[in-house]
């Protein structure tokens, strides 16, 4: 089934507003993931002495519970399994592991422009290091590089962008899919700098275009590659 077909519910009507659809998941991933991150990472800091394993261990709870909960709304409204398009063909595999590339090369010359236009950028400190517990380190890994962009990407592609393309249509669905995208991270995050906020709106197209030609499993493909590489980087 292709996506500019309309989505049809388990009893065989059309679903009334894909954009409603949107919303809710939108606004309930944003909303759960605001409180749990600002206010139950402090907490848990405590308790295993790492604000940044913290973090990550919430992640490793919330986001699958969140990616399910997408996942069971937009099945209700006629966007299941069969539309999700987890298709694991060559072209999905290729185009995952060109969108990783892709990504880097943008990302890499933004920072050649901007440092000879605007200067070197200062460098936030990095996540690992010598004092960091290794298990600190494997979470970090495991939940950033892993878990994240597999719950990221059944939620936000798989159900989002679907509905929002059955909506707008390609170009304008996949655009606002990857504004709330940015937005999310900006609204958790408390604000990104330059840097960061460019990084976000590149990934945030880039596996929109990947999940709109080839299907979600490739845009899964490619969020992981450049998660697990971004992270591995940062950590050295």
């Amino acid at each position: 089934m292709s996506d500019a077909e309309p989505p049809v519910g388990r009893l065989g009507r059309v679903s009334s507003d894909p954009r409603a659809l949107a919303a809710v998941v939108v606004a309930t991933w944003v909303a759960v993931e605001f409180l749990v991150r600002r206010r139950g990472t402090p907490l848990l800091a405590d308790a295993v002495g790492s604000g940044a394993g913290a973090d990550m261990l919430l992640i490793a709870l919330t986001f699958p519970a969140l990616a399910v909960l997408a996942a069971t709304i937009g099945n209700r409204r006629g966007i299941g399994p069969n539309r999700w398009r987890y298709e694991l063909s060559r072209g999905a595999v290729l185009g995952g592991l060109v969108g990783v590339v892709v990504y880097f090369v943008l990302l890499l010359a933004f920072a050649v422009v901007y440092v000879f236009t605007v200067g070197v950028p200062s460098v936030p400190t990095p996540s690992g290091g010598a004092e960091t517990a290794v298990w600190v380190l494997v979470t970090l890994l495991v939940v950033n590089g892993v878990v994240v962009p597999i719950a990221e990407e059944l939620a936000w592609r798989g159900v989002v962008q679907t509905a929002l393309v059955d909506a707008y249509g390609p170009v304008l669905g996949i655009s606002v899919t990857a504004t709330a995208f940015v937005a999310k991270h900006v609204v958790v995050d408390l604000g990104a700098p330059t840097f960061r906020l460019v990084s976000l709106i590149v990934i945030a197209v880039v596996l929109g275009v990947l999940r709109h030609r080839y299907g979600t499993a490739s845009s899964t493909i490619s969020h992981l590659g450049i998660n697990l590489l971004a992270t591995g980087i940062s950590l050295g």
